[in-house]
């Protein structure tokens, strides 16, 4: 699986993944700076690299997946940090806007503004459902040269 990071705004981040032959739209918070590897906890999408992915089942019931690279500050469970450090229970769930999400990754069909102006992307519990029945072991995330940002 692999994520390519299109565009960095001040409200969101917009990216490109793709697994195996299918390809979904993806939204998440902007990249916002922290003193420790991973980025700002609950407000930051996460760093490039490449990461484990593990399934993982939301207090709503729903199945996804976590994305895990302890190098990286980034951990399955909170317990998982040491000295209570880093970021934790990152998702790909459904969503359709950035401030829906908690530093996770939402996948949509398609990217739209909405009437507010704000970026989203569209039928993300459909994207999840069809993104769950081809889910890989790994997902590189990267950004495209020259980026928007």
């Amino acid at each position: 699986m692999k994520l390519v990071r299109n565009a960095y705004h001040h409200t969101c981040t917009l990216g490109m993944l793709e697994v195996e032959d299918k390809y979904f739209y993806t939204m998440e918070r902007p990249w916002v700076k922290h003193d420790i590897p991973g980025g700002t906890p609950f407000k930051s999408c996460i760093p490039d690299g490449t990461y484990d992915v593990v399934p993982f089942t939301r207090s709503s019931g729903d199945e996804v997946v976590a994305l895990v690279n302890e190098d990286l500050g980034v951990y399955l469970r909170a317990d998982d940090r040491p000295n209570g450090e880093g970021r934790y229970e990152i998702l790909l769930h459904s969503a359709n806007w950035a401030d829906q999400l908690a530093g996770c990754i939402a996948p949509g069909l398609h990217y739209k503004i909405d009437n507010l102006g704000r970026h989203m992307v569209t039928n993300s519990r459909a994207a999840m459902s069809d993104l769950m029945s081809v889910v890989g072991d790994t997902l590189t995330i990267s950004t495209f040269p020259g980026a928007i940002e």
